[in-house]
Formats: C-alpha cells, sequence, structure tokens
C-alpha cells in the first residue's frame, strides 16, 4: 500500500513539474517576438503551430526580401526590427487554446522619411531616442500542440502587406526602378511558394 502511495505522489509531483516547465502563452509569444526581432528565424519557427502556414509565409518573405533587396534597404529593415518594441497587455486561456493581445511601438516610416532617406541618420534618430513612432495593437492565438503552446495564428501584418512595405520603402529609399525590381523579385518568391506552404 505504501508503495502504490509514494508512485502516485511521485506520478502526481512529475505531473506537476512539467506543467510548471512548460512556457506559458506570453512566454511563448514573446520568446516568438525576440526571435523575429533579432532575425533569428529558425528558433522563431520553433514556436509555430504545424496548423497554419501564413505566420511562415510570412517569415519566409521577410528573409527573402533582406537577402535580394539592396543593403541599404536590408539594413533599415534590420533597424525598424530593433526599433520595435512589443508589451503583452492580455493574456486569455482557455481550455487548449489562449489569445495574447501586443501592444506594439513601431518606426512610424513614413514620418522618418519626411526628416530623412540616410540609413545614417536614422539610425542616429533612433540611438537618440528621435526616431518617429506609432502604436500597433496585435496579438496571437495558439493551441497545445505535442504539450506545448504554439502560435497558430498572428493578427497584424500579413505577408502580402510586408511586401507592399518593402516595396514602398524601397522606392522613397532607392527610387521607382529599384522597388519595381524588388517587386518583380517578390512576386517571383510568391510564385514559387507551394500554396498553402
Amino acid at each position: 500500500m505504501d508503495r502504490i502511495i509514494a508512485v502516485l505522489l511521485l506520478v502526481a509531483m512529475l505531473a506537476f513539474i512539467s506543467i510548471k516547465s512548460q512556457d506559458s502563452p506570453d512566454m511563448v509569444v514573446d520568446k516568438y517576438l525576440k526571435a523575429v526581432r533579432a532575425s533569428d528565424y529558425e528558433r522563431a519557427y520553433t514556436f509555430i503551430s504545424k496548423t497554419d502556414t501564413t505566420i511562415i509565409d510570412w517569415l519566409e518573405l521577410i528573409r527573402y526580401i533582406k537577402q535580394v533587396a539592396p543593403p541599404k534597404l536590408a539594413t533599415l529593415i534590420d533597424l525598424a526590427h530593433c526599433a520595435t518594441r512589443q508589451e503583452i497587455v492580455n493574456t486569455t486561456v482557455e481550455g487548449n487554446t489562449a489569445v495574447v493581445e501586443i501592444r506594439s511601438t513601431v518606426p512610424d516610416m513614413e514620418e522618418t522619411l519626411k526628416v530623412t532617406h540616410r540609413v545614417e541618420e536614422i539610425k542616429s534618430l533612433l540611438d537618440q531616442g528621435k526616431l518617429p513612432m506609432k502604436e500597433r495593437i496585435g496579438g496571437c492565438e495558439l493551441v497545445v500542440e505535442e504539450g506545448a503552446w504554439k502560435i497558430s495564428k498572428v493578427r497584424g501584418v500579413s505577408a502580402g502587406q510586408a511586401a507592399e512595405i518593402a516595396t514602398d520603402l524601397a522606392e522613397q529609399i532607392l527610387g521607382k526602378d529599384e522597388a519595381e525590381r524588388l517587386a518583380q523579385k517578390i512576386k517571383e518568391f510568391g510564385q514559387r511558394r507551394p500554396e498553402g506552404a
């Protein structure tokens, strides 16, 4: 009888420890956002559910744009990622699903480009805390998958919107011809990607 009680206590303790060691939904979202800001897409993928490919499409597009964009634009994208700040404002958990609401403060590139187009000056504005910023509200939906919280949907910028933002920035910074070349490369990239991947 004592052995049965000891085994049951051990099983209960192990179950409690595994539950406690699992990252909470807001911790998963925080780690995902940090990975994206650091351009560590491989790490970001580890927080994404297998049930939705739109997040991976978005990350792959950002990665591709940074690879094919002229260095000036790629540097600007990195600066924008570094300047972005996110704050988790609410987490709602219902069984095996969760919603994490996020307030983001992001560079207002439209206002910034009214001041300067030079990457060095934009970096200086960022370093001085004078870079124009704006707030956005977004969120992540999560599901429990294989015993861990995974992001199944991100509400915010889609892959299509990211492509549009990149080509708009390219036109303002590099000129119309360079923006058209980038838009064509993005279009070709989208056509090469398998449907739903």
